[in-house]
């Protein structure tokens, strides 16, 4: 499995050079539970001023580059390895697709109850990307697995709530690792029926367009399958039938179709990969409207 992460530069620097070697080897450690056998890592790492990983200042006079150093100097070779190979995307802009551009210009995040953070956009990146955020435990904030943000659109206020995986400890990973091994999608919402022809479909998925199915679901369910774009879309000529949005790892789009039962209870129907505007639509279209006839009867 890819596990993608966004180094979040507003836990940085620790106070010392020994808090800062503590406390990111902790989070590293953190880092390396999410492993579920020959995963390979790819770490996004940006800040204001657009500078490489290497310059990154886990404490004053103590960077990333010497962190490395170190972890060899106390015979920790194999977190020295790790870091060694992973993949390493910084400055982070530099290698984001356009969509991904797009979306950072439209919105800016931000932790409800905090001040603001020096740079927000990591936010919205580790949002965007669908990744897991990194920090260390300097502050309250990041002392938890799961971070709860919000965002402005033009400055407007979204009412909504949302919430992105962090890991600042080496409890956090194994936590979100649990969270995502153990996880059943037929009880991912307690108020939908699920087709078998989604649960197959799913079931198909790689190990990271199943974790990104199961969050956008949970999601869905959280905001009760209200709301509209970007999450959310009605289909125009489809008898009410909905699609819930988002990016499939290694390109294109996952839609997954769905449709009230009436009340509060969501029939999910199928869901499908497409590559271009329109592809799949008309077939799963068509289907969706035949299972949701199904369960009807």
């Amino acid at each position: 499995m890819d596990n993608t992460v966004c180094l979040n530069s507003n836990s940085f620097p620790a106070d010392n050079l020994d808090i800062a070697y503590e406390l990111f080897n902790d989070s590293l450690q953190g880092l390396l539970n999410l492993n579920t056998g020959t995963d390979r890592y790819i770490l996004y790492y940006d800040n204001p001023n657009s500078e490489p990983l290497d310059h990154l200042k886990l404490a004053e006079q103590f960077s990333y580059t010497e962190f490395k150093a170190k972890l060899l100097a106390q015979g920790e070779q194999d977190l020295f390895l790790f870091l060694d190979e992973l993949e390493d995307k910084s400055p982070a802009m530099d290698f984001l697709s356009d969509e991904v551009m797009d979306d950072l210009g439209i919105y800016s995040f931000y932790m409800p109850g905090y001040a603001i953070a020096n740079n927000t956009d990591i936010f919205g990146l580790t949002w965007f990307l669908q990744a897991v955020m990194l920090s260390i435990n300097t502050d309250e904030q990041w002392n938890i697995h799961k971070i709860a943000i919000a965002r402005t659109d033009d400055g407007q206020f979204i009412d909504e709530e949302l919430s992105i995986s962090n890991i600042a400890s080496c409890e956090h990973g194994q936590l979100l690792y649990d969270e995502f091994t153990h996880v059943d999608i037929n009880n991912i919402c307690d108020k939908c029926i699920l087709t078998d022809e989604f649960i197959d479909w799913y079931e198909d998925q790689t190990d990271e367009n199943r974790h990104r199915v199961i969050e956008k679901l949970s999601l869905s369910s959280d905001k009760e399958f209200q709301g509209g774009k970007p999450l959310f879309e009605t289909l125009t000529n489809a008898d009410g039938l909905r699609e819930i949005r988002f990016s499939a790892y290694s390109g294109g789009a996952i839609r997954i179709l769905f449709k009230a039962l009436g009340g509060s209870k969501q029939a999910i129907l199928v869901g499908f990969i497409k590559k271009s505007d329109s592809e799949g639509y008309e077939f799963n279209i068509k289907k969706a409207d035949e299972l949701y006839e199904a369960i009807g009867t």
